[in-house]
């Protein structure tokens, strides 16, 4: 008994070393995480006082760019000023052309020849700011020692191209920087520069000024800021802390030897182990003490407990150990509690018979639960396979409606071709038949954007839209369109929110709407269009796809008409679905008010009654940020002229011949000098021969390895001040995605004219930028 309460004393002394472990493990881990965080602390604190060291450098540079001697070319004169600054302050100016020919050079006397700066190419964003940038390490052409330089380009008068102002300065200047903020004796201070060469270090500057940094250092500093571990240049071990420049991008590194985390381990390593003997001898002692207090009355509890299996009368233990008098308490007890148990273990299985009614009726009403889940399970796969049936007729419809495009842009094209060489004389019949042509091509043009709009596949420019004034707008459009027999009532809600959407689209989409209505009232009647703020909730987005909970924009249409049946109501967003005579209709009215209203990433729903009339109501997503007005549009150009260019180059990559063949003919007819390929590589090969090219005309959709959209990145690549027009009958999400054109993209749809070609390309040539 007594070696095992040792044991047991021992075993309970293993918990109090665990835990002073973990106590001492956890103090050495937060000393090393103080030192780490630390560590990142420097390198932030380096960073800061190294970009507050830049910035002074920048403004006094920007002082220098703004003398009058150098704006007026007395470059002698700026000399002068320039010694005197070197006297003062001690930063050397140097003025070189964009060639890298030294003008001025305040380390040698005016007058002196002088050599072609060494001095990295400045990069485009300092010729597009205007803004000093700080340079890479360079070995000076005159002072013939490491140095960097803070750049900053200027005019003077006379000279056409810009010139490089810079102040040249030695790199013992941005490691006084970094001995200014004194980090611990041990530490290593780095600064490394874009190139990934050391620019300044705290210990043995001289050895590594110059020299390439770790690799480690390199592949593991690529962010803002961060840790790693690795080795120095002279190959210690280190844990390792950095933070970028915000003004050169350069990184300041700050290594701690690995022998500085190492110890506050071994200290508790010590400590752990002194303690822990410590605590082993004394719970042996105490074991060995009290294992003989315990010994006797746990014999006597022993004979007691044989005593009661032979049916003897057991008395209690009299023992100061008060769980032995307990037991032996319990013992005498042991004959009654067995009957008690037994009068327990019915009144249990009493109670476990009602168990089992109640979870009974559980499973029933579970069961029940599990028959609606299904119904409601079922609901929603007919509404998948709905969605899906009308998703593949979508893309069926888009694809259809690209190759259509491209015809009807050969035709729309060369008819206005046609038209502009007849002129203003020309034979009247040959102009209506021109005319009646072109009515019907852009009718069939309004067919594709209404299969498009299906599809969800036509490029939106969605705006702020007020849809009080929209609708106010349209009521005289409405009036003429609908008749006399039809009155129109409209419900303008006050305090609508505005609507994100595309307004010539929604326009069409109440049109088509109020053309359906009309149809269904053959003997007149009265329609209805109401604006209102409305919230759909998470129960009925749940029930419907496609539909997210939130505040829309509601513009409900109702008729009192003939109405639907449920039958009808259910097909009526499908395309070419049509419950009117051969002959009054396409179709596709609701198929393209459905495209709209999702692709704007909103909702429609139809509720009728035959006999009653029908409403649909048109969900718009709220807009929420400020609403900046947009100014007018510009008049549209007559189809009769081209807008004249300037010789430019333009060059047209189109897979389609028919296609290409009118795009060149009208921008050549245009004044524009053209080259065009079928694809994307030739394309390309052609930007090469030609560095002339001012534009790219490209189609999104080429045949080949690459799609408009990849020939204008790589045409970027190799021209960034190339601009770059988009066409496409169908986008396929090239240029288009959740409904809308990607920034700073410029389209033109498919069909189009060469008046609307030229005038793009004109209006694309001419504004700044790309």
């Amino acid at each position: 008994m007594r070696w095992h309460l040792a044991a047991l004393a021992a075993a309970l002394a293993l918990p109090i070393l665990g835990f002073v472990a973990t106590l001492l493990w956890r103090v050495s881990v937060a000393e090393r995480d103080r030192l780490e965080g630390e560590a990142l602390n420097t390198a932030r604190a380096a960073s800061v006082a190294l970009d507050r060291e830049l910035t002074g450098l920048a403004s006094a540079l920007n002082v220098l760019a703004l003398s009058a001697s150098l704006q007026e070319g007395d470059l002698a004169a700026f000399h002068r000023k320039t010694v005197d600054i070197q006297d003062r302050l001690g930063i050397s100016a140097v003025l070189r052309d964009r060639t890298g020919q030294q003008l001025v050079n305040v380390r040698s006397p005016w007058g002196a020849p002088l050599p072609k700066a060494n001095l990295p190419e400045p990069e485009p964003e300092m010729w597009r700011s205007g803004r000093p940038v700080v340079s890479d390490l360079f070995v000076g052409a005159v002072a013939r020692t490491p140095l960097f330089a803070v750049q900053v380009p200027v005019t003077r008068k006379g000279i056409d191209a810009p010139d490089i102002l810079s102040l040249s300065l030695p790199v013992e200047r941005i490691r006084q920087v970094i001995l200014d903020q004194r980090p611990p004796a041990g530490w290593i201070v780095a600064v490394v520069d874009g190139n990934g060469l050391i620019v300044a270090r705290n210990d043995r500057h001289e050895e590594f000024v110059g020299k390439s940094a770790t690799r480690d250092l390199l592949e593991n500093t690529r962010w803002r800021e961060g840790t790693w571990r690795g080795t120095t240049a002279d190959g210690a071990r280190i844990f390792g802390a950095y933070s970028r420049s915000e003004v050169s991008g350069w990184r300041v590194a700050v290594g701690v030897p690995d022998r500085l985390f190492a110890a506050p381990l071994r200290r508790s390593l010590w400590i752990l182990g002194g303690v822990g003997v410590a605590l082993a001898v004394l719970s042996l002692l105490l074991a060995l003490v009290f294992g003989r207090r315990i010994a006797a009355p746990l014999q006597t509890l022993a004979e007691q407990a044989l005593a009661l299996g032979r049916g003897k009368e057991v008395r209690p233990v009299v023992t100061s150990v008060r769980e032995a008098a307990r037991a032996g308490e319990a013992l005498a007890a042991a004959s009654f509690e067995l009957r008690r148990r037994e009068e327990e273990l019915r009144n249990l299985n009493e109670v476990l018979e009602a168990r089992v009614a109640e979870r009974t009726l559980e499973l029933t009403e579970a069961n029940q639960h599990l028959i609606a889940a299904a119904a409601e399970r079922e609901s929603a796969e007919a509404q998948l396979r709905q969605a899906q049936k009308m998703e593949a007729v979508g893309q069926l419809t888009g694809g259809v409606a690209h190759d259509f495009n491209n015809l009807l842009t050969v035709i729309v094209g060369n008819l206005g071709m046609a038209r502009r060489r007849l002129g203003e004389d020309g034979d009247n019949r040959v102009v209506q038949a021109i005319a009646g042509a072109l009515e019907g091509a852009r009718r069939a043009a309004a067919l594709t954007q209404r299969l498009l709009a299906f599809s969800r596949q036509q490029p939106l420019a969605p705006e702020p839209v007020d849809a009080n004034r929209l609708v106010s707008g349209m009521s005289d459009l409405l009036r003429r369109t609908l008749g006399e027999d039809v009155a129109i009532e409209t419900v303008l809600a006050g305090g609508l929110w505005r609507a994100q959407a595309d307004p010539n689209q929604l326009e069409n989409a109440l049109l088509n709407l109020a053309v359906n209505a009309r149809d269904a009232m053959p003997k007149g009647g009265k329609l209805t269009i109401e604006t209102s703020n409305t919230y759909l909730d998470e129960a009925y987005a749940v029930s419907r796809q496609e539909v997210c909970s939130g505040q829309y924009v509601a513009i409900c249409v109702s008729d009192t008409g003939m109405g639907m049946s449920p039958d009808v109501v259910a097909k009526v967003f499908e395309p070419f679905f049509t419950t009117k005579p051969i002959g009054k209709g396409t179709g596709l009215g609701l198929s393209q008010v459905y495209g709209f209203a999702k692709q704007s990433g909103g909702h429609v729903a139809i509720y009728s009654e035959l006999g009653q009339g029908t409403t649909v109501k048109l969900y718009l997503p709220r807009l929420r940020q400020a609403v900046i007005e947009s100014t007018p549009s510009a008049a549209k150009p007559s189809e009769l002229s081209l807008p004249a260019g300037r010789g430019e180059t333009v060059l047209v990559v189109e897979d389609d011949q028919m296609v290409r063949d009118f795009a060149v003919a009208a921008l050549e007819e245009a004044g524009y000098q053209v080259v065009a390929a079928p694809e994307g590589p030739s394309g390309l090969a052609l930007l090469d021969a030609h560095p002339e090219v001012a534009l790219l005309f490209t189609d999104v959709v080429l045949t080949g390895s690459m799609n408009g959209r990849e020939v204008a990145d790589a045409a970027g690549a190799r021209r960034p001040d190339l601009k770059v027009l988009f066409t496409t009958g169908y986008t396929r999400n090239a240029i288009i995605h959740h409904g809308q054109l990607d920034d700073g993209i410029h389209f033109l749809g498919k069909p189009y004219t060469a008046t609307a070609l030229t005038t793009k390309v004109r209006e694309l040539l001419d504004a700044p930028g790309r």
